[in-house]
Order: C-alpha cells, then structure tokens, then sequence
C-alpha cells in the first residue's frame, strides 16, 4: 500500500501542486519556506483530518484563496486502489469524499493509510507534556481496534457532560454521567494498556538495533488510583465540585517513559530526566518504528512516514541506522530537507525519488 500521487491546492504558498511518488524514500529539498513543509502538511490533512500545525485552518489555506484542496491515490494490490480528496474553506467546512462518495468521518480515511509523522520537535514526546503521548498511543490502539476511536470521543463527551453538572452544581445528574464516563474510561485504559504492552517488547528489540545503550521501557499510567475509575469519580466528587473540572481519567492519563538500570539494585529513572535531547529523539524514533511494525505485522497495513527537516538533532550514526530500518522495511517516506544529501548514507538515493521545491513549485529532480 503507497500513496501514488498528491495534489494540493491553495496550502500555505502552494498555489497548485502534483507529483507522483515512489514507493521508497522520497525527499522534498529546497530553502527554508520554498513550500516543502507546506506539502507534507497537505498529505497530513488528508490522511488524518488536520494540520499539524496549527488548529487554525484559515492560517493554511493560501492567501487570496477561500478554500483548500487535496486530494491522493492510494494503490493497494489486496484491497485495491482508492481516491481521496478533502476540501476546507475559511468558514471552517469540510468536504471528505472516498471513491468519489461523500464521508463524514475522518476515520474512514485515515484507517486507509497509517501516517507516521516525524517533526523537527519529534523529541518532545519524551520531553513534553502528556498529551503528544496520549495521542501516540491512541493513534496505534486505534488502527489495532477501530472501535476505541469511538469509545475515545464517547468517554470525553461524557467527561465535557459530567464537567458542565460540576461546574453548576447538579448533583441529579453528576452520578449519572461519572458513571458513564467511568464505564468508558475503563475501557479506554484497557485498550491502550493491552497495546503498549504489545509494543513494549518490540520496543527493547528496536533500540537495541537503534542505540544498544539505551534500555527504556513503557508504562502506562491510565489517570487514576484504585481498580474503579467509576468509584474514583464518585469517591472525589465534592473535590471536582471545588475544582470545576474531573481530574481522574483516561483524559489525563501518560505513557510513562523510564530508563532501566543495570543493576537490579537501582529503581527505573524518568527517561526526561537523563536523557539529551539526541537521546530523547532517539528514543521517540524507536516509539514511531515499533508503531509502524507492529500495524504492518498486525494489521498488514504498511505506514507512510512524513519526516519533516529529515535527521534533524540525530548524529550520523543514529541517523543512518535509523533510515536504515526504515529501508528494510520497505516503508514509504515523505521527507524535506535543505541538504538532502547525507541521506545518500542511510539510503541509496538510486532508489530515491527527489524534487525540487521553489516558492510553492515542486519539480521532479533530474537525476541525469
């Protein structure tokens, strides 16, 4: 499964753009705001219903213009091919269409394809708050169970529903809905407990082909104490009452990242409090691989990697190592970057297809 062609229109200063691309790596190069940022962007639009950003999507759509399209082929030899296309306007509508049908969930096209996105910030889900990590996590849980999407958005409903009953005081109705929401709270912890402990022991053989020092292990903190999230509301009611807000939950739920000791003598150190920022990347890399392997293991469907200013913060080592395994695996790869050709170490630009971008033109570049 590959992305075949893109086509933006109106994104940022891409006033119209097609290419075709290959099935391994392909890299965008030019100077900084030539565009190439702008077309990963458009690919991550269309793929998963948002920019990565900025929530404001007047910001993106081309000044001048009052709407944004992109649209893709996507070839599959088992499934088959499929068209997408999506168009956003300044008064914040959308129209997503598959194989020429209208669809109104964003679901329906991002379970087509898994995107993995590698940002310049990409170490931020070691450093950062909680929430990057809640999203990675959710992301795999999703394309393993397509229901836990739903069950996600059911439990935060009820969490905005039970919020609004705390902040008026309503107690007929602020048992109700901590019920609800513990009931699918507890779901949704299941759900991405069951899976990091899948990924988790891919993760220790990852890193260890990545960086052989680096011994990290995952664990999920679901949000609350005790077996019952659906006692934990009811127990600190008049607490959230005071607060205005429900503070035990999935919603404030982490994955939490600790490096292992040597010896069995010391205890497991948060991860963000040893590591470089070079290591943080590192370590967030291997997260975004093991991801990607175990959707094409599992679910037998192969990501797109969308690598934005690609080896940023990585030595040459981790750098080649890591497009290494991504040429073994024979993943599909979006990249930008203004000096493409270290790229060369870690995989072969005679299997690359390159452009060339320009204030919002992509070329194909002549390899000749």
């Amino acid at each position: 499964m590959i992305l075949a062609r893109v086509e933006a229109q109106n994104v940022r200063n891409i006033e119209t753009a097609g290419v075709d691309l290959g099935p391994g790596l392909n890299v965008l190069s030019g100077a900084n705001g030539a565009g190439k940022t702008a077309f990963l962007e458009a690919v991550h639009l269309l793929l998963r219903g948002r920019s990565f950003r900025t929530r404001a999507i007047e910001t993106v759509i081309r000044e001048g213009s009052d709407r944004l399209t992109t649209r893709a082929v996507i070839k599959d030899p088992v499934r088959g091919d499929s068209s997408v296309g999506l168009t956003k306007d300044r008064k914040k509508n959308t129209q997503l269409h598959r194989d020429g049908t209208v669809v109104t969930s964003a679901s329906e096209v991002a379970g087509l394809l898994p995107v993995q996105l590698l940002l310049p910030d990409l170490a931020n889900l070691v450093f950062g708050p909680p929430v990057s990590r809640r999203q990675w996590l959710d992301w795999g849980t999703f394309h393993v169970k397509h229901e836990h999407l739903g069950t996600l958005r059911d439990y935060l409903r009820a969490i905005r529903q039970r919020n609004a009953a705390l902040r008026g005081d309503d107690q007929a109705t602020l048992g109700a809905w901590g019920d609800r929401a513990g009931e699918l709270g507890e779901r949704v912890a299941a759900a991405r407990g069951e899976y990091l402990d899948i990924v988790n022991a891919e993760l220790v053989k990852t890193l260890a082909l990545l960086s052989p020092d680096l011994n990290v292990v995952l664990r999920h903190e679901p949000g609350w104490r005790g077996d019952s999230l659906k006692n934990e509301l009811r127990q600190h009611a008049s607490r959230d009452v005071k607060l205005g807000s429900t503070q035990a939950g999935p919603h404030r739920g982490d994955v939490r990242i600790e490096i292992v000791p040597r010896s069995i003598q010391n205890s497991p150190v948060p991860a963000a409090q040893v590591l470089s920022r070079g290591q943080g990347k590192v370590v967030a890399s291997a997260m975004k691989l093991v991801q990607a392997q175990h959707l094409s293991s599992t679910a037998e469907r192969p990501s797109l990697f969308l690598i934005d200013d690609a080896g940023a913060e990585l030595d040459r080592a981790h750098r080649d190592r890591f497009f290494g395994m991504l040429k073994d695996q024979s993943y599909q790869i979006l990249a930008t970057s203004t000096d493409s050709d270290w790229l060369s170490g870690g995989h072969p630009f005679a299997r690359a297809t390159l452009f060339h971008v320009e204030h919002g033109h992509i070329e194909p570049f002549d390899q000749n």
